[in-house]
């Protein structure tokens, strides 16, 4: 289990949860807690995020985040930052979709920084409660959804 879950960046154990959110700021899929050296793509893959994906939904990730096929597949559409490809410089195009899809971006960390704003997940989480993991991140992510949207 260690092995799985060590941060040699973060110098302890770590989770990782796949979330959603929707275009207001609200937690519509929250995944179970696996190890945080599973891969962003094996976690998307097994978690059933894409069984809630329903025609032409969008979805938002980071750089390197390659589930553009998968995606495909439920017939929806992935928008990351576009990559420089050996150029010096991206496009004048490319500049405008990395500056859309960042000023969209704040709102999946705002989202996130609520969640983690909860004392008993902000630092170490006690081993005697890690069997619980999933239905703490379940029940914040719940209360983070009566708070006031992030966005209108």
């Amino acid at each position: 289990m260690k092995a799985c879950t060590w941060s040699n960046y973060k110098h302890h154990n770590t989770a990782k949860i796949l979330v959603s959110i929707t275009p207001n700021g609200a937690f519509n899929f929250v995944s179970q807690a696996w190890g945080g050296r599973t891969s962003d793509v094996y976690l998307t893959n097994e978690s059933g995020f894409y069984e809630m994906l329903e025609p032409y939904d969008e979805v938002m990730a980071d750089r390197g985040f390659t589930i553009t096929e998968d995606l495909l597949l439920k017939n929806s559409r992935l928008h990351i930052p576009p990559g420089k490809r050996g150029q010096e410089q991206l496009s004048k195009q490319e500049v405008t979709k990395t500056k859309t899809i960042a000023n969209l971006r704040i709102f999946v960390e705002q989202a996130i920084r609520r969640l983690k704003t909860f004392r008993i997940i902000k630092h170490e989480l006690p081993v005697s409660l890690l069997s619980n993991i999933d239905d703490i991140i379940t029940v914040f992510a719940s209360l983070c959804n009566l708070y006031k949207p992030l966005c209108t």
